[in-house]
């Protein structure tokens, strides 16, 4: 990714939103491939497994403190839990000194070499991989969901299971009906709603985790402080069909909170593409459209009311 050292924010946000528009495209890869082929994947040039490895080798005569201070420095933690070593937060040598210990030298060559020199492949689609290399530069947290396995529910890793809800979302037929900046928020919402959850485990706080964080991921490229809180405000209630099933928040209160503009039309396009993301064979999918179907209507309905009210 050298060819990206001097562009400026601007440069990459309109290199990134003319990836989006092109992901729409009815003809292009991305919108025909068959992510659900279980061969579908995202090559990295220097794999996410293989980056965390090789930091953990550098570091391991170093007590656990001094591996979290120098990891640290560079935005992330080595995450372990029963089954996997993670990672925590997001890799970035940017605006760091070069020199400092062997071991924090050792570690910036390796984020470099994540970060800036890695790039993302995949097979079989030429324009896919470019796109994906540009999401990538706008938005490098995006490399530390590649391989990430989930809980056990989910056929997919994280990353496809992403680009999985992206595609269901520009194939709805109800999405071309959005104006462009809505569906620019949709697109990043998706590609940003799991960005935080934990590797191999069911993780109810990625909602809120990860509208935190792209509150702060955003923040380098060139969008509006209004586009950003809808962002954010789209990924924090990505999980509203759940919470409305379990009855944790009414439908009286989610029609307050999504009221405005397209969001709640746009959460759910994002619910019906996430459920449809789930499992291969789309029982995930089977199991909760009836519900999401009288969610759609209920909240729907109170929202109308409220607007022609208003």
């Amino acid at each position: 990714m050298w060819y990206y050292i001097s562009m400026t924010a601007e440069d990459i946000t309109n290199r990134f939103l003319k990836t989006l528009n092109d992901l729409e495209n009815p003809q292009g890869e991305f919108f025909c491939a068959d992510l659900a082929k279980p061969d579908f994947c995202l090559i990295q040039d220097y794999p996410r497994r293989k980056f965390i490895l090789d930091v953990e080798n550098v570091l391991k005569n170093l007590s656990e403190n001094q591996k979290t201070n120098i990891t640290g420095l560079f935005g992330f933690v080595l995450d372990k839990n029963i089954d996997f070593i993670s990672i925590k937060g997001y890799p970035s040598a940017l605006n760091l000194d070069k020199e400092g210990s062997l071991e924090y030298k050792k570690v910036f060559a390796l984020v470099e070499k994540f970060v800036n020199e890695n790039r993302i492949t995949v097979k079989n689609y030429p324009s896919l991989s470019r796109h994906m290399n540009i999401i990538a530069k706008a938005l490098p947290e995006f490399l530390t969901t590649i391989g990430k396995i989930q809980h056990h529910t989910h056929s997919y890793t994280v990353d496809i299971h992403t680009l999985k809800v992206l595609q269901g979302v520009i194939q709805n037929p109800q999405y071309p009906k959005l104006p462009q900046n809505d569906r620019y928020a949709l697109q990043i919402s998706v590609l940003l709603h799991d960005i935080t959850k934990k590797e191999g485990e069911i993780d109810k706080s990625h909602p809120a985790c990860s509208a935190r964080d792209a509150g702060f991921i955003l923040n380098k490229l060139n969008i509006p402080l209004n586009e950003k809180s809808k962002i954010c405000l789209l990924i924090r209630h990505h999980d509203w069909l759940e919470r409305y099933n379990k009855k944790i928040t009414t439908a009286d209160e989610f029609a307050d909170i999504l009221k405005e503009g397209n969001i709640f039309k746009m959460l759910c396009i994002f619910a019906e593409a996430d459920l449809k993301a789930v499992q291969r064979d789309g029982g995930f999918y089977e199991k909760y459209k009836d519900v999401l179907q009288k969610g759609i209507q209920e909240i729907g309905s109170l929202i109308s009311h409220t607007t022609n009210a208003a």
